[in-house]
């Protein structure tokens, strides 16, 4: 493993301690109301959105996710966080108001575009969600938390967390967000189930694609790696590639690499082609979903 990465493990351990502290002590700002054990699904942004144009969703499907998740929602109310990959949205914005990092010359009137416009794809999930019947609430994820370097470096999820509590559907993504180091970020939508380990239970993290899962292209067939585990977990690391398609959150990699910090603080995930919105009940519930699955590698959470 980079030392990169296990440094950022390392960090998220000693802050999801801190964190458990914290919620044993209890604080002025907790709240009553039980969080079940959670799944987070991630939608792809080239699943939701033409990623190659400028912020143009993909209607239908978002639709059709929507009645999909409308089909089992006795089970998954109280205990579903979405999460929308950035897409024609989340990678188009920074490019055109040069908003990909703060050291490129971008104008301070330009540096709500980012926000504005992730709002605008969150309040339109939410309005087709909400003709599904399904009760959700956007939030957005510059209010809610300050990095550090391009790391969570302090967040405040009480209200997602009583969202949950009372049944209704939180839907986040990734956003500009204040940087205490470099001013401001794009914080990735495939760090965001980062952010709640430890503070709520888990379940499983899915994460949805338009590739059927973490491919293995050394290989003649170019298979799919089926189970990533404590033994091959730094080979996996070198054969996830970057986004054939405008990404500035790093692609295939930059899951995988998310995905193994939560693993390390017990968290199991799967990636998945969800090109078919019918793929995500099996990546829920299934023991042996499609795709990519990414064990635990705490022993202490097996």
């Amino acid at each position: 493993m980079g030392n990169g990465l296990r440094e950022n493990i390392a960090e998220a351990s000693v802050m999801k301690t801190l964190t458990d502290r914290h919620l044993l002590k209890g604080s002025p700002g907790s709240l009553g109301g039980e969080v079940k054990a959670t799944f987070i699904v991630k939608l792809g942004g080239a699943l939701i959105s033409h990623k190659d144009d400028y912020c143009k969703p993909k209607i239908s499907i978002i639709q059709e996710f929507g009645r999909t998740i409308r089909s089992r929602w006795p089970e998954l109310q109280g205990r579903l966080i979405l999460v929308l990959g950035g897409g024609s949205y989340g990678n188009g914005v920074p490019h055109r108001y040069n908003l990909r990092n703060s050291s490129q010359d971008w104008k301070p009137v330009d540096l709500p575009m980012m926000t504005i416009k992730t709002f605008e794809f969150m309040s339109l999930v939410t309005s087709i969600f909400r003709q599904e019947e399904i009760p959700c609430y956007p939030f957005q994820t510059c209010s809610y938390l300050m990095s550090r370097d391009g790391r969570p470096n302090g967040s405040f999820i009480d209200p997602i967390k009583h969202a949950l509590s009372i049944g209704v559907l939180p839907i986040l993504s990734g956003d500009m967000v204040f940087d205490s180091n470099r001013q401001f970020v794009i914080f990735s939508s495939d760090d965001i189930p980062e952010i709640f380990v430890g503070r709520i239970p888990l379940r499983r993290v899915v994460m949805l694609t338009n590739v059927p899962g973490v491919m293995n292209y050394s290989s003649s067939q170019h298979a799919v790696i089926a189970r990533v585990t404590r033994d091959n977990y730094a080979s996996v690391m070198d054969l996830a590639g970057a986004s054939n398609q405008q990404d500035i959150s790093g692609g295939m990699k930059n899951k995988v690499k998310a995905l193994l910090r939560i693993a390390e603080l017990g968290v199991e995930s799967v990636i998945c082609d969800g090109r078919k919105p019918s793929a995500l009940m099996p990546a829920l519930f299934e023991p042996s979903p499609p795709g990519t699955v990414i064990e635990s590698l705490n022993r202490d959470h097996r």
